[in-house]
């Protein structure tokens, strides 16, 4: 078996290219609309940690100053816009250092690939203002198609590239016992079942938090 985790983001990247998996999700959809909904129409400062394809930094950049981090440089060949606010970073190693806080920082689908996912979080802390939100969205590997596949068996189709793998309570809990207090937990899907019980009927957990 192979060993967890991604050895080479640039190679990680081209794949995805090569693949046309970069596609505007629902999850970025709910991201955007979660960020503009904390923050509302006056200047914010924004971070972008793990910008990915591109598609909720380059939305936010409209409406706040927003910054990124991104760890491979391949990424960049999917932005047609201003990347001057992007830093090349590995989030193993924290948070670089800003002149001034961040008013909400974003994780999302990049807590698993990490190291001390408790030590990003302290990370985030300290990096956001006073009263500050932090947006983490993790895969949930609790879905309940995930938890058929468990029953008969089966492991369910979790990428290799996770590090870690934590339930959404245990990532609730994580970053509660960091200082934060959970303002809500949402999701991308549209459903009842999925508004009513995220964590069994969601793919995607999208938690907010706030300092």
């Amino acid at each position: 078996m192979k060993p967890a985790g991604i050895k080479d983001y640039d190679t990680y990247w081209n794949d995805r290219i090569r693949r046309g998996h970069f596609d505007f999700t629902d999850v970025h959809r709910k991201i955007i609309e979660t960020a503009k909904e904390a923050l509302g129409p006056a200047k914010a400062r924004v971070l972008d940690c793990g910008v990915g394809p591109g598609h909720v930094f380059k939305a936010l950049s409209e409406h706040y100053e927003t910054h990124g981090i991104e760890i491979s440089d391949k990424a960049f060949d999917l932005y047609a816009f201003d990347t001057s606010r992007i830093r090349v970073w590995d989030l193993n190693r924290g948070l670089p250092d800003y002149d001034r806080p961040m008013d909400l920082i974003i994780a999302s689908r990049i807590i698993h690939h990490l190291a001390d996912p408790a030590g990003f979080v302290r990370a985030v802390w300290r990096t956001l203002g006073h009263h500050g939100w932090f947006v983490g969205v993790i895969p949930n590997i609790f879905y309940y198609h995930h938890r058929l596949k468990f029953l008969f068996g089966t492991f369910p189709p979790i990428s290799i590239a996770h590090v870690n793998f934590q339930t959404g309570p245990d990532f609730e809990r994580m970053v509660c016992a960091e200082g934060f207090r959970l303002h809500r937990l949402t999701t991308p899907k549209k459903t009842i079942r999925a508004a009513l019980w995220p964590t069994v009927f969601s793919q995607d957990l999208i938690y907010v938090f706030r300092k």
